[in-house]
């Protein structure tokens, strides 16, 4: 048993616990959806959709470069946090004075103007959260990262649920949260700044240099938000606004699912930057590890979620919202693939080589757009489901081609078959739904499990015949 503990990687647990509060996330916005109903929830799903986007123009990169230098050097990387912080106030300055305009361009009216601007400063302050809980994952903190995320999100979900069933005024549960998380960055700030020298000297030219460092992770992350975004844009520009409320119901259900995997990539990440510092003839087996916690706590529960997108769907949102279950039966397999077009990212923008990124991403994006603009007019939510899936798979491919094109031919290759592999385990489920006989569906389910294993056995994925 003492060796069973020793072994025991109690980062990813605390990892874990942190993300799973996002169930707080899901219960609050089921329960806007709820009352809300699909087409008021729609207005507000565009709009958080929005300040997602937006979000990334704030952050600048900045929250993952500064997980990089922290993790690679924990004293001197956090002495730049109060000016990663600033140059993200600076940044946020400049995203309001545009936001009119945008939401003008979008179509939003009325109150759903304010809601736009009201979610913006939430996701202000969830970039500030970001970049402190940044420091804490670099230094390895873990644990005190999942208490300060689980007290935040209780809070602020638990206050506004409250303010939700005594106004029943969205304008006033925005409001709410935007408080909790102001006075929540006040105390984690502090806390942080007794622990570890967050200060350094205050120049325009290290802000430049902030922003110029940081300028990298800026255009990926906004070109990363963007592609998974713009579904419902597209849908809020050119559909009723019941299809993006149906769209991003099971797109709410997707990102739960989503999280399992961040689990892993939030410590990963650190450990990708560590080895590849100090140690980069360990990152190979890093990278084994990495696939094998992603095929073997991640992939499993994609295939089971494929079975019950009915029951998710109407269990939790409801009958009104029993469309929403179409596009979810294509966004559950997309998560088959998108483990490793993630995996990918963290690998280039931990080792260093992020200026591989905006490329390959922007023409994901401009793939995913197109596609969008094609489908939606014609099948509504269900075509940006197929646009997703379409990008995840030449996301996730090219990104692998990368990689095996660094130095890591063999397992860039291993990683590629592993990816297709685990698309079509996850697909079964949905092709079964539409009409594949049940028995071959498994057949072939397990025989791309098989397949799988046999990729990852630690000799065949880590050799390299040269």
């Amino acid at each position: 048993m003492k060796a069973l503990l020793r072994r025991l990687d109690l980062s990813y647990i605390y990892a874990f616990l942190g993300e799973a509060t996002l169930g707080l996330t899901f219960v609050f916005y089921i329960i806007l959806a709820r009352i809300l109903g699909p087409e008021q929830y729609g207005v507000f799903a565009a709009a958080v959709a929005l300040a997602g986007v937006l979000s990334f123009l704030i952050q600048f990169g900045l929250p993952a470069l500064l997980a990089r230098e922290v993790a690679a050097d924990p004293q001197k990387g956090a002495k730049s946090t109060i000016t990663f912080l600033l140059v993200e106030l600076l940044n946020s300055a400049v995203v309001l004075l545009c936001l009119f305009p945008l939401t003008q361009m979008l179509g939003f009216q009325g109150n759903g103007i304010l809601i736009c601007y009201l979610v913006l400063f939430t996701e202000v302050c969830r970039s500030a959260k970001l970049t402190l809980r940044s420091v804490l994952r670099g230094i390895g903190e873990f644990s005190t990262e999942t208490i300060s995320v689980t007290i935040e999100r209780t809070l602020a979900y638990g206050c506004a649920s409250l303010v939700l069933f005594w106004t029943q005024n969205i304008i006033w549960v925005i409001a709410t949260i935007g408080v909790v998380r102001s006075l929540d960055l006040i105390g984690l700030t502090y806390y942080i700044s007794r622990k570890n020298n967050i200060f350094s000297t205050l120049t325009l030219n290290s802000l430049w240099q902030a922003w110029r460092a940081a300028y990298p992770f800026a255009i990926s992350g906004v070109l990363w938000i963007l592609y998974y975004q713009v579904d419902i844009l597209t849908l809020q520009w050119l559909a009723q606004p019941t299809e993006t409320g149906f769209y991003s119901a099971a797109y709410r259900i997707i990102e739960i699912f989503s999280a399992l995997p961040r689990v892993i990539f939030y410590v990963t990440f650190t450990r990708f930057a560590k080895y590849y510092s100090k140690q980069p003839e360990n990152l190979p087996r890093e990278i084994y590890k990495s696939t094998r916690l992603l095929l073997m706590a991640v992939l499993p529960v994609v295939i089971v979620a494929g079975f019950l997108t009915d029951v998710l769907v109407n269990g939790l949102y409801g009958e009104s919202f029993e469309p929403a279950v179409y596009a979810l039966a294509i966004l559950i397999p997309s998560l088959g693939i998108k483990l490793f077009g993630n995996l990918a990212q963290q690998f280039l923008e931990s080792t260093g080589r992020e200026k591989f990124l905006p490329p390959l991403l922007l023409t994901t994006v401009i793939i995913n757009i197109a596609a969008n603009i094609i489908l939606i007019p014609y099948i509504g939510a269900l075509g940006a489901a197929i646009a997703t899936l379409l990008s995840e798979v030449i996301l996730a491919i090219v990104g692998l081609i990368i990689i095996s094109r660094l130095g890591y031919h063999h397992i860039g290759r291993q990683l590629q078959k592993i990816s297709l592999l685990s698309l079509l385990a996850a697909s079964v489920p949905s092709l079964i739904r539409i009409g594949l006989n049940p028995w071959l569906g498994s057949a072939l389910m397990l025989v791309s499990l098989f397949s799988i294993a046999i990729l990852m056995k630690k000799k065949t994925f880590l050799e390299n015949p040269g």
